[in-house]
């Protein structure tokens, strides 16, 4: 029975309800720190906008994971937890829960290396490796990743000056 009133292991509550709690506290500190951005000429596609609104989105998310952990409903039918589970859904792709601690520790680097090397450069070398990680690391696959990391990264940054949004 994997209804939407199937009880889940307190474990694997546990860890869904840190984790909306800490996806929580994330938004709320988003939302709190962009306060401060200068307005863009082109409201409300400014500065602060996306990140503002993301943390919205965020912040929605992580409540409907909360109120199911809270009122003990399953986060994913039968599986124990949307973000511990390590098991295939089916043969056709392998579950990595590493990569969720990837794609955080990877997103730091790239916002501690925006300052450094400039937006542009950051976000191709963000692509670049992430989409590394991800891909089957064939030659095909990883042109393919190289180039969608230098068109996503230089294209995001024409696209943001574009909108005259100001960037390192």
């Amino acid at each position: 029975m994997s209804g939407p009133s199937v009880t889940e292991e307190p474990k694997s509550a546990r860890a869904d309800a840190l984790f909306a709690l800490a996806m929580m506290a994330v938004a709320l500190l988003t939302m709190w720190g962009v306060r401060n951005q200068p307005r863009a000429p082109y409201d409300p596609v400014g500065a602060a906008a996306v990140p503002f609104w993301t943390a919205v989105a965020v912040l929605a998310l992580a409540s409907v994971l909360l109120v199911r952990v809270l009122l003990k409903h399953s986060t994913r039918g039968a599986a124990m937890s949307l973000f511990t589970m390590s098991e295939a859904v089916d043969d056709s792709y392998a579950v990595v829960p590493r990569f969720s601690v990837y794609a955080v520790v990877l997103s730091l680097f790239y916002v501690a290396l925006i300052p450094l090397a400039g937006f542009a450069a950051a976000s191709v070398l963000f692509m670049l490796v992430f989409g590394a990680a991800l891909c089957d690391r064939t030659p095909r696959s990883l042109a393919i990743v190289a180039v969608v990391a230098l068109l996503g990264g230089v294209g995001l940054d024409y696209g943001f000056r574009a909108l005259l949004i100001d960037l390192p």
